[in-house]
């Protein structure tokens, strides 16, 4: 689950020396006409104007390719940095499909570090009316099939845009893609570059300095996993009030797994 916890992304352009085009691309990108340098100023920029907002609004679209779990899910709500929090509907999900009993849309929560997904009431009258699925990341079932299942790659809603974006311009090489062209991008700047820790993180910056929408591609170690997490992001500065569930209404993974029967 570590491995699929991707960051922020956008469905932007990659246009210009051996670059592809991602789906649903917002804006035809111009050849780049800013230095390294000055892309690089241009990404700190906003990373100082969201690291202020401290959250936003997003509309977040997860999907996930290879030979383990692959599948897609999109997320909206509020999200909040530092600490991480979020508040998230759940729906058009291919994972929710696939797991008898769990609801068509659900509601993912992020707080204290911790996870919790609403198992809705088909699932929850199998724990016990236990509602509230707590997922720590890195705990012992960290990675499981089932567990992507059952979360829809939610690590997605821990995401930290401060962070992506500091990590970008901090790269050796952020590449100006040029300004955008039509509809909400045309005047927006987008940028992209490689993170230190493996992957490809777009963004899009509009004319008001704050990002309006990334998208980071990964690939997990050893391959056979790839990621593609594209959000739109509004209304900087919106706060995400999330209280943890009630510690008696939540089930852990590896109980949920004994009473689903897997023992």
């Amino acid at each position: 689950m570590v491995a699929l916890a991707v960051v922020a992304g956008v469905a932007g352009c990659r246009d210009g020396d051996g670059g592809t085009k991602a789906a649903g691309a917002p804006a035809t990108a111009r050849p780049a006409t800013q230095s390294p340098e000055e892309a690089a100023k241009a990404v700190r920029a906003a990373y100082a104007k969201a690291s202020a907002a401290k959250g936003a609004r997003v509309e977040m679209r997860l999907n996930v390719g290879g030979d383990k779990a692959p599948g897609g899910s999109t997320f909206t709500g509020v999200q909040a940095w530092g600490p991480v929090a979020a508040d998230l509907k759940v729906y058009d999900s291919s994972y929710l499909a696939d797991v008898p009993g769990a609801p068509v849309e659900t509601r993912v929560l992020t707080v204290d570090g911790a996870t919790y997904v609403d198992l809705g009431t088909g699932l929850s009258a199998r724990t016990g009316g236990k509602r509230w699925l707590k997922v720590e990341t890195g705990g012992a079932a960290a990675g499981d099939e089932l567990m992507l299942q059952l979360t829809g790659g939610l690590t997605a809603a821990s995401m930290d845009l401060p962070r992506e974006l500091g990590l970008l311009a901090g790269s050796s090489a952020v590449k100006h893609l040029g300004p955008g062209t039509h509809g909400d991008f045309k005047g927006a700047q987008g940028y992209e570059g490689e993170l230190p820790r493996g992957g490809h993180i777009e963004v899009w910056i509009g004319a008001d300095g704050y990002p309006m929408r990334t998208v980071v591609l990964t690939e997990a170690d050893g391959g056979g996993v790839t990621t593609t997490l594209t959000t739109t992001y509004s209304d900087f500065g919106a706060e995400a009030a999330v209280q943890a569930p009630p510690a008696g209404g939540t089930v852990a993974f590896t109980d949920l797994l004994k009473r689903l029967g897997r023992g």
